[in-house]
């Protein structure tokens, strides 16, 4: 497994993961009607803007490649969002293909996203995940601690949404070695 910076041209792959990932992930939360008519084109479309616009914005994204060259994860990142919180940078988004999850790549994500904050002097680090979501034991696992969450609406139905935050980033990196 190759994890590398995303490149422009990565946005047809890095969408297709994205809708590919919320269909699977989100199933059970959100409702099938909804996720059936989400758009790869549109999601294209917003993953060329990001990836357009990192060097204004000091945002990052970065993918998992398998043995075929075919990207079957991504992570994005960089500094908290609202200034609310203590946490300097922020992990934005973590999907993996279903298929390959549970096979380590999302520690080497999350690895790759710590070293780009830390290599911009943000040594903390926040995420927000769905709280019926089965990533919230990963962040558990990679010792991030619940500090904040709040109802908010996907697709027409409310759900609850958690932060986790490590105030250490030099820790999380031990543990992710």
């Amino acid at each position: 497994m190759i994890v590398r910076e995303a490149k422009i041209a990565d946005a047809p792959a890095i969408a297709r993961v994205n809708l590919d990932t919320w269909r699977t992930a989100y199933r059970k939360i959100v409702p099938a009607d909804y996720l059936a008519q989400l758009s790869y084109q549109k999601r294209e479309n917003n993953w060329q803007e990001i990836l357009s616009n990192v060097k204004n914005t000091g945002d990052f994204v970065c993918v998992a490649e398998n043995d075929s060259g075919q990207i079957v994860g991504f992570a994005a990142g960089g500094c908290e969002r609202t200034g609310k919180y203590v946490y300097q940078g922020e992990l934005f988004a973590i999907y993996i293909l279903e298929e390959y999850q549970r096979q380590g790549i999302g520690q080497q994500l999350v690895r790759a996203v710590v070293t780009k904050l830390t290599e911009s002097s943000l040594n903390s680090m926040l995420v927000w995940v769905l709280g019926e979501n089965s990533a919230c034991k990963f962040y558990e696992f990679l010792g991030g601690e619940k500090v904040d969450e709040h109802q908010t609406n996907k697709a027409g139905v409310a759900v609850k949404e958690i932060a986790y935050g490590w105030n250490d980033l030099a820790l999380l990196k031990d543990r992710l070695a």
